[in-house]
């Protein structure tokens, strides 16, 4: 683990990053507003910066790198290693690395790769939204259920095509209730006016 070192020495290599590090501005973009903070290098032959004078701040050297043996490690102490496809997983170890995907893999692969990575235990650092949409898959069509079907679970665009057939016939059962409700009335409405023509006969009967 951490590239074959102890613990104990994975920490002292980190304080010493840690007490490196710096947040390195542009000169003078303190003063001037149209000078982005993102570093630029001081040219100026009077430039204080450059002339590193003690009351400014310090510019940009080698002596704040960061210890080789820890550099471009993960907070976890772990290397990242950046996968396109599932096939990326087989030679990962769970112990010693983590993956990220890449920004250009689509919902389906991300799905593909987030069920293989969660089966053996791999840590995925960016799942995004793929998690969301694997619950929802998970629980409308069941882990294998489309390989036995031979048909490709295609993702986000047939949950949204199963969610629009269920509001559909939703609708239609409430338009049935509806016409339904609007037949009893007319009904009871007929009913009644037979009723009031009945006792208005009798009335005229008894005169």
């Amino acid at each position: 683990m951490y590239r074959g070192l102890s613990r104990s020495e994975y920490r002292r290599l980190s304080k010493i990053k840690k007490s490196k590090k710096r947040y390195f501005k542009r000169p003078y973009s303190w003063i001037w507003k149209k000078l982005d903070e993102s570093w630029r290098k001081p040219r100026g032959i009077d430039n204080k910066v450059r002339l590193q004078v003690k009351y400014r701040q310090p510019i940009v050297k080698v002596g704040y790198r960061t210890p080789k043996k820890i550099r471009h490690l993960h907070p976890s102490g772990r290397d990242e290693v950046l996968v396109y496809k599932v096939e990326d997983l087989f030679n990962i170890d769970p112990l010693t690395q983590v993956v990220r995907i890449a920004g250009t893999v689509g919902i389906r692969k991300r799905l593909e790769i987030i069920r293989f990575a969660e089966k053996f235990g791999i840590r995925v650092l960016n799942p995004g939204r793929a998690e969301a949409y694997l619950e929802i898959a998970e629980s409308i069509v069941p882990e294998g259920a489309e390989e036995e079907a031979g048909e490709e679970f295609e993702g986000l665009e047939e949950l949204e095509e199963i969610a629009s057939e269920e509001e559909e016939t939703e609708e239609e059962e409430l338009e049935g209730l509806e016409e339904l409700e609007g037949l009893e009335e007319l009904e009871e409405a007929s009913e009644g006016e037979s009723e009031e023509e009945e006792e208005t006969e009798e009335g005229v009967k008894d005169d």
